[in-house]
């Protein structure tokens, strides 16, 4: 047997036992009562994947959602660090203080990030010590869809979406004249305090809402020491110890919304303002200033007679500034301002098909301004139309849909680096077709074809300097064309019963995948060195002649392959006399590589197996987590090996109520084993490991 594909045929056999867990089982989270034993119920829809309206089961896209109790035990202070331990999701890891999620080993630009549907637009896609501009405590729901959304949301999320949802918009009229929750949280491995509030009022025919969040934390406390011995031995010296020197920061923000609620409908609107001040754990003496300011618009008309079955538009925009302030002084200051909008109609039966058609519209403007400026000032544009249908035969059910955007890249002169203004305009296609053929009841057979094109953004195409973050002088390449892939998923799910449970397979091949490179002297094939602080300085192999050596890279097209599994499940041990027992398992792998030489791509996450021992008792419940990751030695050229870890996580919650009030006290115990985990997904995977063992606790209170 070839052992590359050894974890292939692990899929296999993970598939034979009933412990293969729904794509959607269990995902908001509930633990076990007395009922465990019980048929489950179907988990709410996902919009993000489906604009019709389907169950989860219903869907040949893999995809969880994460709400409620389930939602809160994983909060983190970072949206990647919150969904890291879910089937197919890793994290960026720059730190605690910047995340973003990755989805079957792609990040960056090939995931979208959305807020109620509409995109987040702030610059956490373009380096990773950028934070996605979102409160996990302000968060109702997140919705993930594992591969490729394309024909819902475009090219840019050929790898996946996430979706969160925070209630701010009523599409509901309230049944008591004010509702409203607060939680306080407080986390030791960072001396982190952390509390939020939200609160509506109205009646059936309007809704008032506001909200508001607070959290500070101190340097991270880490097992041992920060940096590996290989960066040791590179910097000859022993770096910090028990501290994550530059971790810390601090945190606020909230919104204010009105919804007036209709007879067959909503309309709504919301400012929200978030700001964080925060370290780059990368450089010690660089602090962040993140300020966003957000207006959302959305409503939607329902039972508009005949085959009409609903009209829905959403449009947010965004005025975002990042500030990059180096002993006080701002180098470099990025800005993002601009609107993201999509309108759907719903059609009921025509004929036998079911479906949606709509279009989205983007339009933003991106700036970087200051001396460590990589990028010259940029206009995206982009406008879409798209159809997605649906017919049900029996026990098969067919999807299809299509999409054709056309997208604008202008680019300003770049003085810095000495190059003109330019511009690209492409047309990117994205179309899928998908199947579930329910073969018995209760299990569903799903498989789903996807053809992308993605457009290069204005990083690729544009970018041409130093980018302290990720060490790396980047060229962009102004001739990219469109990205195009064709991805394959497969997969066997049981959704309701005792046990509950998802296994699948997915392929993703890229025809000229866009990777950032290390360039080479042709006539040496040594690698390339400038001069991050005189950008003049022609390029060089002998960095010792530089004041400032960083290696140089390039964003070239390359055929690449990434192919996995995915799997998860939930096996009732026991339940009698209120109480139950059960068991949760999980496992993924993603393999990368570049088909022209065969070697693999960069920061790829390693195979995960995980499981967990959950117990419910009425208003108790509790859990037990344990995630092996193996060691990633199958790492691209010039990449360091990053060890396997064990991490084990404890919780418990209680519910109670008094006083008119619905109260939630919980703990959380985290890396028990108090190992030294590193992400290979991570830039900083040779200084920043997560967090030491500590504990969390907080109280949620709900009226």
């Amino acid at each position: 047997m070839n052992p590359r594909l050894s974890p292939l045929a692990l899929a296999v056999a993970w598939a034979l036992v009933p412990s293969a867990y729904a794509q959607s089982a269990g995902n908001d989270r509930v633990e076990p009562s007395a009922t465990a034993g019980a048929a489950q119920a179907l988990a709410p829809v996902v919009v993000t994947a489906n604009p019709i309206g389907s169950s989860l089961f219903e869907l040949a896209n893999p995809a969880t959602v994460l709400s409620g109790q389930g939602l809160r035990r994983k909060m983190q202070p970072t949206l990647g660090e919150t969904l890291a331990e879910e089937v197919g999701v890793t994290s960026t890891y720059f730190g605690p203080n910047a995340s973003r999620p990755i989805i079957r080993g792609l990040g960056e630009d090939r995931i979208v990030v959305l807020q109620n549907g509409v995109s987040v637009l702030d610059a956490s896609s373009i380096s990773p010590d950028h934070a996605v501009a979102l409160e996990p405590l302000l968060m109702d729901r997140v919705e993930i869809v594992r591969g490729p959304a394309a024909v819902m949301y475009g090219g840019n999320a050929v790898g996946g979406v996430v979706n969160v949802s925070d209630g701010r918009i009523a599409q509901e009229g309230l049944a008591k004249p004010v509702v409203g929750a607060a939680e306080l949280r407080y986390n030791s491995v960072s001396n982190d305090r952390a509390g939020a509030a939200r609160l509506d009022f109205g009646n059936e025919r309007f809704v008032l809402h506001a909200d508001g969040f607070a959290r500070k934390s101190d340097d991270l406390r880490i097992p041992g020491d920060a940096w590996t011995p290989s960066e040791q031995a590179l910097r000859g010296a022993p770096g910090p110890s028990g501290r994550l020197p530059n971790s810390n920061g601090n945190w606020d923000g909230g919104a204010v919304a009105g919804s007036a609620i209709l007879d067959n409908g909503y309309v709504g609107a919301a400012y929200s303002n978030y700001s964080s001040r925060y370290g780059t754990v990368a450089e010690e003496n660089v602090r962040i200033r993140l300020d966003m300011d957000r207006f959302d618009f959305a409503g939607e008309l329902r039972d508009l007679g005949g085959a009409a079955r609903a009209l829905k538009w959403k449009l947010g925009y965004t005025d975002y500034q990042h500030q990059e302030v180096e002993d006080g002084v701002v180098g470099t200051t990025f800005k993002n301002k601009g609107w993201d909008g999509r309108v759907e109609y719903l059609h009921g039966a025509l004929g036998p098909l079911t479906g949606a058609v709509g279009i989205q519209f983007t339009d933003f403007k991106f700036s970087a301004l200051g001396a460590e400026a990589f990028l010259p000032t940029t206009t995206t544009n982009q406008f879409a139309g798209f159809v997605y249908e649906e017919l049900t035969l029996g026990a098969l059910k067919l999807s299809a849909g299509g999409r054709v955007s056309r997208v604008k890249v202008d680019a300003e002169a770049f003085d810095a680096a000495g190059l003109p203004a330019d511009s690209r305009s492409f047309t990117p296609l994205s179309g899928a077709v998908g199947a579930l053929w329910t073969f018995a009841r209760e299990y569903g057979l799903s498989g789903n074809v996807s053809y992308t094109e993605r457009a290069p953004t204005y990083q690729e195409l544009y970018a041409d300097g130093p980018h302290i973050a990720t060490n790396a002088f980047e060229i962009g390449n102004r001739s990219l064309g469109v990205e195009k892939s064709l991805a394959f998923d497969a997969g066997v799910r049981k959704m309701a019963g005792g046990w509950t449970g998802y296994v699948g397979y997915f392929y993703n091949r890229f025809t000229n995948f866009v990777g950032l490179v290390p360039t080479v002297d042709p006539a040496t094939g040594q690698p390339l060195f400038r001069d991050a602080d005189d950008r003049t300085i022609a390029a060089t192999v002998d960095p010792t002649t530089l004041t400032a050596p960083i290696q140089q890279y390039a964003f070239v097209a390359l055929p690449a392959t990434f192919q996995g599994f995915e799997a998860e499940g939930r096996v009732p041990l026991w339940s009698g006399a209120g109480r139950s027992v059960a068991l949760d398992l999980r496992a993924d792998y993603t393999r990368a590589r570049d088909r022209d030489n065969g070697d693999p791509l960069p920061r790829i996450p390693p195979m995960r197996f995980g499981g967990a021992l959950v117990y419910g008792a009425g208003d108790l419940s509790a859990r037990v987590d344990a995630l092996w990751a193996r060691a990633q030695n199958d790492v691209a050229p010039g990449e360091q090996p990053t060890d396997g870890y064990t991490l084990v996580n404890a919780a418990l919650a209680y519910k109670l109520r008094a006083l008119g009030v619905g109260w939630e006290a919980f703990v959380r115990g985290t890396n028990l084993l108090n190992e030294t985990i590193r992400y290979s997904t991570s830039f900083l995977k040779e200084i920043a490991p997560t967090g030491a063992r500590a504990v969390m606790f907080g109280v949620r209170g709900t009226f």
